[in-house]
C-alpha cells in the first residue's frame, strides 16, 4: 500500500512508547513504524538469546462471523477452515484463480462461527475487497484502526516472560494455540504464533491494554524490536515475506508452501482448480550464503555464467554473522552460482533453508 506525500501515516497505539524509546520511525504499509531502537543486529541477537517483543499492529484484523462463515471462508481462501479447531490458528493464503498468491495470512478460530484474521498491512484494502466479495451471508468487520494492536513476544525466554506478565504460572499455550487469562490488565487474547522461527506468541491487546503491557514486558526485560530485526529473523529462519518470496506470479507450490492449502487436491476453493492443474514447477526456492557483500532482492542468480534465477530477499544475518538470501532459481540448476550487482558479479554458496533451526514449537 504506497502512502502519497501528502497522506498522513497512521500511527499504532505505541507510537509515543517507541519515541520515548528512541526508536527510528520510518513509513512502512501506511503506517510510521519503528525501524530499529539503536541496533538492528542487536535487537535480532537478544531475539534469539532472550526475549524480544516487536509492536506489529500496523498488521491488518479482520472478523468474520456468523453460522456460515467456515463454509464462506473455506471457499474464500486456500487452505482448509472448516476443519480448523476452535482455540487454534492456522496458517493459510488467499489465492487468485490462477492459484497466483495475493496474501498469506493467519485465520484463528475463536468459536464455532467465528473467525478472527490477521493479515499484511500492505495488503489490507485489496485482501478486504477480495474476502467480502467472496461472502455471502458472513458479517465482516474490519478492526484495524480501532485502537488496539497486536505485540509479538518472541524468544526463547517468551514462556516466562508471558506467566510473569499474566500471573499464571503454568500458562504455556501450545503450537498454533489460542488463549485468553485473566491478567492484571483484563482478559488476553494470545496466540502462540509468530515471525521469528523462536517459541514466542502474539498477544492481541485492546487500546487500553497496549500502553501497560508494553512497559510492563519492557519492566520484565524484554528488548523492544524493530522491523530491521523482524526481517533479519524472518529471513533467517526462511520465512517468506509478501511481495518478496510470495507474490501473484507465485504460486504455493513453487513457494514450498504446499501445507498452505490444506486439501487443495479435493476442495472446492478459489484457486484449486487451477493448483489442480499446474504444471510441474520449473524454478525453486532456494538458499545461499556469501562471504562479504549481501546479495540484493533484484540481483540476477547465475550459474556457470549463465542466468538462472533472481533474488528474492538478501540481508546481513545476526545469527550467522554472515550475508544470507533467498532466490527463485531453474530447477536443476548445477555449477558454480554468482550474483550480479550492476554487472559485476560475486559468488554465492548454494544453502539449506532454514538457515536457522525453528524452535517456534518448543
Amino acid at each position: 500500500m504506497a502512502t502519497s506525500p501528502t497522506q498522513k501515516l497512521l500511527q499504532t497505539p505505541l507510537h509515543s512508547c517507541h519515541q520515548a524509546a528512541g526508536a527510528k520511525l520510518v513509513p512502512f504499509a501506511g503506517w510510521e513504524m519503528p525501524l530499529d531502537y539503536g541496533s538492528i543486529l542487536g535487537e535480532a541477537r537478544a531475539v534469539r538469546a532472550s526475549a524480544g517483543v516487536f509492536d506489529v499492529s500496523h498488521m491488518a484484523r479482520f472478523w468474520f462471523r456468523g453460522p456460515s462463515a467456515a463454509v464462506e471462508l473455506d471457499h474464500a481462501l486456500g487452505g482448509c477452515v472448516t476443519d480448523i479447531a476452535v482455540g487454534k490458528a492456522r496458517y493459510s493464503m488467499l489465492l487468485q484463480e490462477d492459484g497466483g498468491i495475493l496474501d498469506d495470512l493467519i485465520t484463528y478460530r475463536t468459536a464455532e462461527d467465528a473467525f478472527f484474521m490477521v493479515v499484511n498491512a500492505s495488503n489490507r484494502d485489496r485482501d478486504r475487497d477480495h474476502l467480502v466479495s467472496r461472502l455471502t451471508d458472513t458479517v465482516f468487520e474490519d478492526i484495524t484502526e480501532d485502537g488496539g494492536g497486536i505485540l509479538a513476544l518472541q524468544g526463547p525466554a517468551a514462556v516466562k516472560i508471558l506467566q510473569q506478565l499474566t500471573g499464571i504460572d503454568d500458562l504455556a499455550p501450545g503450537f498454533l494455540d489460542l488463549a485468553w487469562p485473566q491478567s492484571p490488565f483484563g482478559e488476553l487474547f494470545i496466540a502462540r504464533t509468530g515471525y521469528t522461527g523462536e517459541l514466542g506468541f502474539e498477544i492481541f491487546v485492546t487500546a487500553k491494554q497496549a500502553v501497560p503491557v508494553w512497559n510492563r514486558l519492557l519492566e520484565l526485560g524484554v528488548h523492544p524490536v524493530g522491523l530491521g530485526a523482524r526481517d533479519v529473523l524472518r529471513l533467517e529462519a526462511g520465512l517468506a515475506l509478501y511481495g518478496h518470496e510470495i507474490h501473484e506470479a507465485i504460486n504455493p507450490f513453487e513457494a514450498g508452501l504446499g501445507f498452505a492449502v490444506r486439501g487443495w487436491k479435493t476442495r472446492n476453493f478459489i484457486g484449486g482448480e487451477a493448483l489442480r492443474n499446474a504444471a510441474e514447477a520449473s524454478r525453486v526456492l532456494v538458499g545461499f550464503t556469501a562471504e562479504k557483500r549481501v546479495p540484493r532482492e533484484g540481483y540476477p542468480v547465475l550459474c556457470d555464467g549463465v542466468e538462472v534465477g533472481v533474488i528474492c530477499s538478501g540481508i546481513y544475518s545476526a545469527t550467522l554473522d554472515l550475508p544470507i538470501a533467498t532466490a527463485y532459481v531453474q530447477k536443476g540448476a548445477v555449477g558454480a552460482f554468482t550474483v550480479s550487482a550492476r554487472g559485476k558479479e560475486f559468488p554465492v554458496q548454494l544453502a539449506e533453508l532454514p538457515f536457522v533451526p525453528h524452535r517456534s514449537r518448543g
